[in-house]
């Protein structure tokens, strides 16, 4: 079976190896570009001119931020192991209808279906983490850019979440193909759930634990991710940082006049201390939706007469 598995998907597995290789290279040498962009100017940038305050090198984040576009799509990498590895998987074996002779020789299905997924699966999950500690690792050029919970769009691309997203992808396409029994309707099934997932994970991440409450300057808010900031009114009242003060009109010092006037700035954040927790959170939701995806892959084949 193993010879087998190997016969049949190789060629996904080799591209694959050859992307990440693509992969590796291209952030070796955009990294190399990166510390030759480092111009050493350090500056700082204050949302909504107060609390919370980061500093960057400009350089640096000039560079950053022209090619951020192209950094918000490697959390979308993992859907390789859904659309080549896991859709293909059984819907081509019910299109061709070679599943009637494999699923009658001496192997039986459930010993067929757990080498072929069990190999799969720890493949995907190998290059995930490959993934993720390649763009991680790339990520250190950048001050404050790893390990950090700020910059959320990218969050399940680096540290053991890509190992979780490239499995969960890979069982999805899986469980897509054997339900509908066509590749292209498994194909199109698993990209469009496995977007609606990415969305769904990155709507819920600031809720994976209860935040944190500051009022001032809080130091720990660099690097943390913001989930709502604002100002406390002399009264008492909450206002957004984009609300108008009657005593402070828009405009320079409006700041230096909100403090004088007894405003005072609030964050609500989750601090960058808990980028493990909240990796080892989002990989365990992950685990927990591959398990019942494997459970529908093995419904659908072992226990299906047909």
């Amino acid at each position: 079976m193993l010879w087998l598995t190997w016969r049949q998907h190789r060629n996904q597995l080799l591209v694959t190896l050859g992307f990440l290789t693509v992969l590796g290279g291209i952030l070796f040498l955009t990294g190399r570009v990166a510390l030759g962009a480092a111009s050493g100017e350090i500056v700082s940038h204050c949302y909504g001119g107060g609390v919370p305050c980061r500093e960057f090198d400009a350089g640096l984040e000039d560079l950053y931020q022209k090619i951020y576009p192209l950094i918000v799509t490697i959390p979308f990498v993992p859907l390789l192991a859904g659309v080549f590895w896991g859709a293909p998987m059984l819907a081509r074996e019910h299109e061709r209808g070679t599943c009637q002779l494999a699923w009658t020789q001496s192997v039986s299905r459930g010993h067929w279906l757990g080498v072929k997924f069990g190999v799969l699966g720890v493949a995907a999950t190998l290059a995930g983490l490959a993934s993720g500690q390649m763009f991680g690792k790339w990520l250190e050029i950048f001050p404050g850019k790893a390990e950090t919970l700020r910059e959320t769009s990218y969050f399940g691309a680096v540290g053991i979440a890509p190992a979780a997203w490239w499995l969960f992808a890979f069982a999805l396409g899986a469980a897509a193909g054997v339900l509908v029994r066509k590749t292209l309707p498994a194909i199109a099934i698993t990209v469009a759930v496995f977007v609606a997932a990415a969305v769904t994970l990155m709507l819920l991440r600031p809720h994976y634990a209860e935040p944190v409450r500051s009022v001032g300057a809080d130091p720990a808010t660099k690097g943390a991710l913001i989930v709502q900031a604002g100002r406390v009114a002399p009264d008492g009242r909450e206002l957004r940082l984009i609300d108008e003060m009657p005593e402070c009109p828009p405009g320079k010092g409006m700041n230096a006049c909100a403090a004088a006037a007894g405003y005072q700035d609030f964050t609500v954040y989750q601090p960058t201390d808990r980028f493990w927790r909240f990796q080892w959170t989002e990989a365990g939701i992950l685990l927990a939706a591959t398990a019942v995806l494997g459970g529908v892959v093995v419904g659908g084949t072992v226990r299906r007469r047909r």
